[in-house]
């Protein structure tokens, strides 16, 4: 009886595909996550171990307690998920590097979307100033925090997040290799494309697997003037693109494709 249930379970799970949708901060994440686990996926789903996400709070706890990286911590969680031969669904704030997806492309959907880099650059600066929550809150002025550690982690987020490196100091010594690396990797991936281009990742995933998502707006700038009065700063914005170029090459490479 127990192996007939089993295998009556995994016959009903077979229909559906396995998605990991890698989150970059301020690209439109928590709406296009919410998109498409609908558009796949019932509702139910999100009540069990069928889908589920890379626990923030669980990987500041393990690195705090095992004294690791935050971001190995959640690195290990994707791969227990992706090993998980029941889940269907994961996502969260989680590189996607080139290891990962090698090993679990044939079986996983890997499912990503990039920002222009400057405004991403721009929303997160802001964001992280003004929202309510202490996680990542900072009140530097911008010229300060462009002087500062955080900007070139922000800065390369997308070569942090798709590259062979995982961190700023040896993407900007490997500049080339971190581009490459990462343009590779995305090509990997089942759905890829720019927020900026949004209706052409649309078509894309609905191509991909056969039906229509709906996506709405969530998780707004908590001070869109203040982000305004940055993008009208040519002085800023001419730094902010040339600590930037790491990430806007790889942007680049799916704008045009």
């Amino acid at each position: 009886m127990r192996n007939l249930i089993k295998q009556n379970a995994e016959s009903f799970l077979s229909r559906y595909p396995k998605v990991f949708f890698c989150h970059i901060p301020k690209c439109a994440g928590v709406s296009l996550s919410n998109a498409i686990h609908a558009s796949l996926y019932p509702s139910i789903f999100k009540a069990t171990r069928i889908s589920s996400h890379i626990d923030l709070k669980a990987s500041k706890i393990s690195a705090q307690l095992l004294d690791i990286d935050m971001i190995m911590a959640r690195e290990v969680q994707l791969a227990f998920h992706l090993s998980d031969k029941y889940k269907r669904f994961t996502t969260g704030h989680c590189r996607a590097r080139p290891e990962i997806v090698d090993n679990f492309s044939d079986t996983w959907n890997f499912v990503t979307i990039l920002r222009d880099p400057n405004k991403r650059f721009v929303s997160e600066f802001v964001y992280n100033k003004y929202k309510e929550s202490d996680w990542m809150r900072h009140s530097d002025e911008i010229e300060d925090y462009l002087a500062s550690a955080a900007a070139l982690h922000s800065a390369t987020t997308y070569a942090r997040y798709f590259s062979k490196y995982n961190n700023a100091e040896e993407i900007f010594a490997n500049e080339d290799e971190a581009i490459t690396s990462a343009i590779t990797n995305l090509k990997s991936f089942a759905v890829s494309g720019t927020l900026e281009k949004l209706d052409e990742w649309q078509n894309k995933f609905n191509s991909h697997f056969q039906t229509r998502i709906k996506i709405d707006s969530k998780n707004s700038s908590p001070n869109k003037t203040a982000s305004s009065n940055l993008y009208e700063n040519k002085d800023i914005m001419s730094k902010i693109q040339n600590i930037s170029r790491i990430d806007y090459a790889i942007y680049s490479s799916l704008v045009n494709t």
